[in-house]
């Protein structure tokens, strides 16, 4: 459940950010609309603003743009970029600054069962390029936690690999 709460969150402050970056272009100076914005006339069609300078106002019916189309996969795995790499900083942060093997190897743990958990929950098909880098990172952190328990020294080598493998596909989205 915080999963989906945070994937809410995440596209409200993206909806949010949107309008009033829209909204802040239509005013200009003190309340006025800024020339050539269009607004809806009492008939339903558009009016392009006259400027305070222009005499002359134009009534066009300006060609609607097409809505772009939200691809869900696209932002499916843009979600799970966000939530994944934001787990890895996290748990490398922690990592480093673990006083003990025993320590370093919870927080290893832990960050295993939230990637995994977030990448069931990202909802992408089985064959996606991030959901699979993803359990790659999961599968690399089992293993350096299994080696550690037994007393072995695992590089963290394959791991620092597979994340940036991740990151760097996420920014080719």
């Amino acid at each position: 459940m915080p999963v989906l709460r945070l994937l809410a969150v995440v596209a409200m402050v993206g909806l949010v950010g949107s309008a009033g970056a829209a909204c802040s272009r239509t005013v200009a100076g003190r309340g006025t609309l800024a020339e050539g914005v269009v607004t809806p006339g009492p008939s339903g069609s558009a009016t392009a603003s006259p400027s305070a300078t222009s005499s002359d106002a134009t009534t066009d019916s300006p060609t609607p743009s097409p809505s772009p189309t939200v691809d869900p996969v696209k932002t499916k795995e843009r979600v799970t970029c966000v939530l994944v790499q934001s787990t890895i900083k996290s748990t490398n942060d922690r990592f480093n600054a673990s006083k003990t093997r025993e320590s370093q190897i919870q927080v290893l743990k832990s960050a295993s069962s939230v990637l995994a958990k977030t990448l069931n929950a990202s909802g992408l098909p089985a064959t996606d390029r991030i959901l699979g880098l993803g359990k790659k990172i999961v599968t690399e952190l089992n293993k350096i936690v299994k080696s550690a328990a037994r007393g072995g020294n695992p590089s963290t080598g394959p791991y620092n690999t597979l994340t940036t493998q991740f990151r760097t596909a996420c920014l080719d989205l």
